[in-house]
């Protein structure tokens, strides 16, 4: 079988570093970007840079998938990190789970691990938010008359869009039709308290011809996840009495603001920024979490100045 590695992938060293920050700390990351771009690349080799499941996540992942009755044959002790990439024109039971017999949606067969929505605009509106819920809880509750079943759904959402509907929007070639009310109803697809949940947003640029033909020295998953395996494992020792707390993303906001080791400097920049791009109290949790991974990256044990600036490029004005 091939091996996904980001070696492969020329250029892009913005959305390279976005999906390192996003597996370092468990985050969402959406990026926009025209078609041809790279964003399903990039998206298929994040887990390769994910630390290993433990015994005790594998086997959680290997019960969801028995239930599901998609448990393949043979499974190792220690399994791979779920990838799902349903598509759009999947229902909302497919997604987040549900029947008359309640049966795990995509959200459980990706806990613990990714879930990519590929052209995320074209999923229905309804469909997406059902995503709410599980993104900030990390389990799904489907009711029925005789009974309540609650699924893990602890997962890394990677979105994929593209700038506008024919996709053209700002590639360089000056050929996209799009009005601007059309490219507003477009991105509008997006509610604001979904995009409020999305840690990161990142833009997908194309790379020119000359640089894909000609020969480069890119940086291998390996080393990647090098770097994000002792950021999670720093992490693993800062929230080691915190039940269910294995990572940045999945902290509480406030017990990061009280105790994640912010210097006045950064918590003043942040505030500022705050209020500059009016965001919700939520956003302002995700970004300092964001700033937190960076700065655990860096291998400080504070969150300085430079951690939260980096953070607050990724983060999408509340007017979105």
């Amino acid at each position: 079988m091939c091996t996904l590695d980001f070696a492969d992938v020329v250029g892009q060293e913005t959305a390279k570093r976005a999906l390192e920050v996003a597996a370092a700390g468990g985050h969402n990351v959406c990026m926009t970007g025209p078609p041809g771009a790279g964003k399903t690349m990039l998206a298929r080799r994040l887990p390769e840079i994910l630390p290993e499941l433990s015994e005790a996540e594998s086997l959680e992942v290997i019960a969801i998938q028995s239930v599901a009755g998609i448990l393949p044959s043979g499974v190792p002790a220690v399994c791979p990190r779920p990838f799902r990439a349903p598509h759009h024109s999947i229902s909302p039971a497919g997604l987040i789970g549900g029947g008359s017999t309640p049966r795990p949606g995509e959200v459980s067969l990706a806990h613990h691990g990714v879930l990519f929505l590929d052209e995320m605009l074209e999923f229905p509106r309804s469909v997406l938010e059902g995503l709410r819920q599980p993104m900030e809880d990390g389990r799904v509750v489907i009711s029925r008359a005789a009974m309540s079943v609650t699924f893990p759904a602890m997962f890394t959402l990677v979105g994929a869009t593209n700038p506008c509907p024919c996709g053209r929007s700002g590639d360089g070639t000056g050929a996209c039709a799009c009005s601007t009310a059309d490219i507003q109803r477009y991105v509008k697809r997006i509610s604001g308290p979904l995009a409020d949940r999305i840690d990161m947003h990142v833009t997908v640029g194309r790379v020119a011809l000359l640089d894909l033909s000609s020969s480069t020295n890119e940086e291998p998953s390996a080393e990647i996840r090098r770097r994000v395996c002792a950021a999670r494992t720093r992490q693993r020792v800062r929230y080691g009495a915190l039940d269910g707390v294995g990572c940045n993303a999945h902290a509480a906001g406030r017990w990061i603001d009280a105790k994640g080791s912010v210097t006045s400097a950064a918590r003043s920049l942040l505030h500022r920024a705050a209020d500059e791009l009016s965001l919700s109290a939520r956003g302002y949790h995700r970004v300092l979490k964001v700033s937190r991974t960076i700065a655990d990256l860096d291998e400080s044990t504070s969150v300085c100045v430079p951690h939260v600036a980096e953070a607050l490029r990724y983060r999408q004005p509340a007017a979105h």
